[in-house]
């Protein structure tokens, strides 16, 4: 039985790559046991709302920085289309574009460092020595991103898990030492520090995956490449930076609970790490790929019928374990949020088995049913999350991530209907 189990899971590339993450997912989530109980127990709910703030703000600033080019640099690495548009063009233009859109995010952040603060963390707050040195830190962490996108596209998933682990325990190291000798300043420049550092381990670890990158050039940069970038440049921007200033202004309708929101939050990104590292490492390389119906149908029903179950009974663990979670992650203060992971949950499942087919749209780059997708998405919870808050409390920010993650399944499924549920001879 256990022979039969081995061979399953050496034979079937999901499962195989499935297995081997689960021991960074694992090391993540002590990290952030680790973490979570430090920011509560040295920097209270408040800490815990401040870096919910920088988090959602980072997100944009670090989208505004790269463009969102690393999915379409996965993309193209992935199906090494190099007769319709060479791979050194692309990856020539994506790096000089994503270099000059750093320089003005970077500069924009540092002189307005003082105008940023204020708007993030509101009147009073004196942290404006964080958005400098976000600003410093950006350059480092787009070129990261850049990097690990063409060892994504390559499907080098070993290496890119091996990246993870030592740059998680790097993390680890850094924040615990801000947060223990340093407070909630040194917890706000931890997090804005670490993803910078992870650059010099991604550039350690590259090998031969590294070798595309000699043919990185100004000389090659491409009009022809930017227009076939420039779609994936435009999806990305709109979610990652539309998404978290709708967060924002849901985090500051719910007020005083807003850290107990954030720290549901951190649990959720915990577990959901694993399913990011799935979709980047192996679904969207996959689906761009995929060239017909029933390849695009067996991918898709492949990860329900083998990794959804799975995080299906993974949420319903944590969910029978809530109150022994919070204690663990965090303290007695927290104990309110206990209140928040049904929704949470609910809609988290929801999230995977939507993204999985929403990754269709970018792999096949079109941006049209992405924007019509992702606006559906964004209204539903803007205007469900803060309905839902009004009416009750913190609890209402899941109430409405649930509805919207549960709408989109059902747009997407209503979109790809043919797709997935017609059989045709192809």
């Amino acid at each position: 039985m256990l022979g039969k189990l081995r061979s399953g899971i050496a034979n079937n590339l999901l499962l195989k790559i499935t297995s081997f993450n689960a021991i960074s997912v694992g090391l993540q989530i002590l990290g952030g046991l680790i973490t979570s109980k430090l920011i509560a127990i040295y920097l209270g709910e408040r800490g815990m709302a401040l870096l919910g703030y920088l988090r959602n703000f980072m997100t944009t600033t670090q989208a505004a920085g790269n463009l969102g080019l690393s999915n379409g640099i996965v993309k193209y690495v992935a199906t090494g289309d190099e007769e319709s548009h060479p791979l050194s063009k692309l990856l020539s233009t994506a790096v000089i574009v994503s270099l000059i859109a750093t320089i003005i995010v970077s500069t924009i952040l540092y002189v307005g460092a003082a105008y940023f603060n204020t708007q993030i963390f509101g009147n009073g707050a004196e942290y404006i020595y964080v958005f400098k040195w976000l600003a410093i830190a950006l350059p480092f962490i787009t070129l990261n991103g850049i990097l690990l996108a063409v060892i994504n596209g390559q499907s080098a998933y070993k290496k890119v898990v091996k990246i993870q682990i030592f740059s998680n325990l790097i993390g680890l190291a850094i924040t615990i030492l801000s947060i223990i000798y340093y407070g909630v300043q040194g917890a706000l420049v931890a997090l804005v520090v670490s993803p910078a550092v992870i650059l010099v381990i991604t550039l350690v670890a590259l090998g031969k995956e590294g070798s595309v990158l000699k043919h990185i050039s100004f000389s090659k940069f491409d009009t022809g490449a930017l227009r076939k970038l420039g779609s994936y440049t435009l999806m990305a921007l709109f979610s990652m930076i539309v998404l978290p200033l709708v967060y924002i202004a849901i985090r500051r309708e719910i007020g005083e609970g807003a850290g107990y929101w954030d720290a549901m939050t951190r649990v959720s990104d915990y577990y959901f790490k694993f399913v990011a590292t799935l979709m980047t490492l192996y679904i969207l390389p996959q689906l761009s790929k995929a060239t017909t119906s029933s390849a695009f149908r067996k991918e898709i029903f492949g990860f329900y019928k083998t990794i959804l179950p799975l995080f299906g009974l993974g949420l319903l663990l944590i969910y029978f374990l809530r109150s022994f979670i919070v204690q663990l992650l965090f303290t007695e203060d927290f104990m309110p949020m206990t209140s928040l992971f049904k929704w949470q949950l609910l809609g988290d499942f929801f999230k995977v088995a939507s993204l999985v087919i929403g990754y269709q749209i970018i792999a096949k780059n079109n941006l049209k049913l992405f924007l019509i997708t992702e606006v559906i998405s964004l209204v539903v919870i803007y205007t469900s999350g803060i309905y839902f808050v009004q009416n009750f409390g913190a609890e209402g920010a899941t109430m409405g991530h649930c509805l919207s993650y549960f709408m989109h399944l059902l747009v997407l499924l209503f979109i790809f209907r043919e797709s997935l549920f017609t059989k045709t001879n192809e």
